[in-house]
C-alpha cells in the first residue's frame, strides 16, 4: 500500500494501491469488521459456505456487532454470528492457529449458538444452527479435505439423529482438494481472498466476484485510517504475544514430560536390578551398599 509521510495527505485510491496488505482478512478483527460493514460480502460468504443460491436468501443479519476499539488488546471471540432468513443461525469463526482443546471449544461454540431460546420456551423454536470454522491446515491430516462437514449420525447405519446442528470446517491451505461443489459455490475464490496478502492480487480477485469489491474497499479504508488500523494491529500483536506464550508453555510441558519419562525409566530399571540382586541372594543391606557405589 502506498502511503505518504504526511498523515494529513489524502492516500491514493484503492485502484492505485500496490504492495503488501498490512492487515489482511486473516485478522479476525478485520474479518468481523468487513462482515459488519458489507452486507453483500456477508451474504456472499454465507451462500458460498452453505451452498445456497443468493436468490433464496431473503435476509442476512449480523447478530453480534462489536465496538472494535474496546477489544484491541483483550481476549474476545470475534466470531461472525449470522441470522439467515430469520430462521437459521450461522456462526463463523477464524481459527488460524490450532489450539490444543480446539475440538472441544468448537463443540461448545456450536452448542451455545444452538441454545437460542429462553427458559420455558418451546424447544420447537430452536433454530437450525451451523458452526463454521475457517482454518489454515487440517485438524485430521490423515483425512485431508478442503471443506469438511459434520453432523450427529448413527455410527452403524448413518441415520442422522438431527439435522438441526452441524459443524463445518474450511481449510484455506487445501484448495487442491476442493470438489466440484466447492468450485461451483465460489468457495475456492473466498479461500483465495482470505489468503491474499497484496493489493495487486486483491484487485485481481475483485474481478471474479461482485462481493469482493466491497470486501476490498472496507479492508483498504481500515488499513489507511490510522486509528482503526492501530486497533487492528494492536489486536494482532496481542494474539501473537498470547500465541508465543502458549508455545513457550507447550515447550516447557514437553520438557517436563520427557524428564518424567526419563525418571520413570530409571526407576523401572532400578527395580529390575534390585529384583535380580535379590535372586542372587543379596540382602537388603548389601543391595543398598551396592547401589551407592
Amino acid at each position: 500500500m502506498n502511503e505518504t509521510k504526511n498523515d494529513a495527505a489524502v492516500p491514493v485510491p484503492f485502484e492505485e494501491a500496490t504492495g503488501p496488505i498490512d492487515v489482511t482478512l486473516k485478522n479476525d478483527m478485520m474479518f468481523h469488521l468487513v462482515m459488519a460493514r458489507s452486507k453483500k460480502a456477508l451474504k456472499g460468504l454465507v451462500c458460498a459456505l452453505k451452498g445456497l443460491n443468493p436468490d433464496d436468501v431473503k435476509d442476512v443479519e449480523l447478530m453480534n456487532p462489536i465496538d472494535y476499539s474496546m477489544y484491541a488488546t483483550k481476549e474476545i471471540i470475534l466470531d461472525v454470528k449470522v441470522s439467515l432468513n430469520n430462521n437459521e443461525v450461522i456462526d463463523i469463526e477464524l481459527q488460524m492457529y490450532k489450539d490444543r482443546p480446539w475440538e472441544e471449544r468448537s463443540l461448545l461454540y456450536l452448542c451455545r449458538s444452538f441454545d437460542s431460546i429462553g427458559e420455558g420456551e418451546d424447544y420447537a423454536k430452536l433454530m437450525p444452527t451451523t458452526f463454521i470454522a475457517i482454518m489454515n491446515d487440517p485438524l485430521f491430516p490423515k483425512y485431508p479435505e478442503f471443506y469438511s462437514k459434520y453432523m450427529l449420525l448413527n455410527i452403524k447405519n448413518f441415520q442422522p439423529y438431527s439435522s438441526k446442528i452441524k459443524l463445518n470446517v474450511l481449510y484455506l491451505n487445501m484448495t487442491e482438494k476442493a470438489e466440484k461443489e466447492d468450485i461451483d459455490n465460489k468457495l475456492v475464490y473466498w479461500a483465495e481472498l482470505f489468503k491474499t496478502t497484496t493489493w495487486d492480487d486483491l484487485k485481481k480477485l475483485c474481478t471474479r466476484n461482485e462481493a469482493f469489491m466491497e470486501v476490498a474497499q472496507v479492508m483498504y479504508k481500515s488499513n489507511i485510517q490510522s486509528q482503526e488500523k492501530t486497533y487492528l494491529e494492536a489486536h494482532e500483536k496481542y494474539l501473537l504475544d498470547k500465541r508465543s506464550m502458549e508455545n513457550r508453555l507447550l515447550d516447557q510441558e514437553k520438557a517436563l514430560k520427557e524428564k518424567d519419562e526419563e525418571i520413570t525409566s530409571m526407576s523401572e530399571e532400578k527395580a529390575k536390578l534390585i529384583t535380580l540382586l535379590k535372586q542372587q541372594g543379596m540382602s537388603d543391606a548389601e543391595i543398598t551398599a551396592y547401589l551407592k557405589k
